[in-house]
């Protein structure tokens, strides 16, 4: 059997996630003859069938599956040796792509990014802003480098998981609303208020709900929302109290806005992602050593805004 050579590989590799020939050949910038020839090649040094087309579609077959899963391992060492050559040189130079869920994405994720690129011209980034699933998806596909999120995100052999920076859920709200003067806000002190949480379904807004219950009361929650960006702006127009996370508040200059703690303390711990089959390159590593001072800063000026 003749060995496949990389070309061979790569081509079935975009073949088997796009599942089509024409898409395939767009990604490749080649023709569709192309690839199906490369195909026809592999199948040869295989000795194997890997397609079959059912009116006018394609379908893997079981050895075409068995056969992605080693390609997969392969370019993971692969990705593992261009980030072993691009460590070699110095971490001014490079790629370095990150995910993270919307809140930290467009806050102090970005702020610390282009932080980080501003200090490295000749750099070049990716952010991508995902809900916590397609995030663990793409770093265990390898798409990113690095995740951020809030909360660990449970046992997955593949992944690790790093706790980088623990914030609290703040109370935002408009300077004149009723409860604007009062230092701390409690369940107690909020009920009978309207207030502004993320949807039920999320960890933090489970722990407020829980934070209430215990003292025998239920959150008067006519607003809910997936974005602390929005539960911030409905704050500023007076409607409610958003219990949200403190890191929309970033950079915010606004007057009309004040920030209050909440108690019982209900912690957002922020955690890094990254692939265990994927050793960080030397630029995301640097980027975490900033991003983790980054946080060590905000949290510090948090912690002297709302005293």
């Amino acid at each position: 059997m003749r060995l496949p050579n990389l070309r061979q590989l790569h081509t079935f590799r975009i073949l088997m996630q796009t599942q089509n020939v024409t898409e395939a050949a767009r990604q490749l910038n080649v023709t569709q003859p192309a690839v199906s020839k490369t195909i026809a090649s592999l199948e040869d040094s295989l000795g194997a069938r890997l397609f079959r087309r059912i009116r006018g579609r394609l379908y893997p077959s079981g050895d075409a599956t068995r056969l992605l899963i080693e390609i997969e391992r392969l370019f993971v060492q692969l990705e593992a040796l261009n980030d072993g050559m691009e460590g070699l040189r110095s971490s001014q130079d490079g790629k370095i792509a990150i995910s993270a869920i919307p809140a930290l994405a467009s806050s102090i994720v970005a702020t610390s990014l282009a932080r980080f690129a501003r200090e490295r011209p000749h750099i070049r980034t990716l952010l991508m802003s995902e809900n916590s699933g397609n995030m663990l998806t793409q770093i265990g596909l390898h798409q990113v480098d690095l995740g951020f999120m809030y909360n660990h995100p449970g046992p997955e052999k593949s992944l690790s998981a790093e706790l980088v920076a623990e914030l609290e859920v703040v109370g935002v709200l408009h300077r004149n609303h009723p409860l604007a003067s009062e230092p701390v806000l409690t369940p107690q002190i909020l009920d009978g208020h309207a207030v502004i949480l993320w949807e039920q379904n999320t960890p933090p807004s489970q722990l407020v709900r829980e934070a209430f219950l215990r003292e025998g009361l239920v959150p008067r929650d006519q607003f809910e929302t997936n974005n602390s960006f929005a539960a911030k702006s409905m704050a500023a127009q007076g409607i409610g109290v958003a219990l949200i996370d403190p890191t929309v508040m970033l950079g915010d200059t606004r007057t009309d806005l004040v920030i209050r703690r909440f108690r019982p303390l209900v912690p957002l711990r922020i955690f890094c992602i990254q692939s265990i089959y994927r050793p960080a390159s030397q630029l995301s590593q640097r980027f975490l050593e900033d991003f983790v001072q980054a946080m060590r800063g905000f949290a510090d000026t948090l912690r002297l805004d709302i005293d």
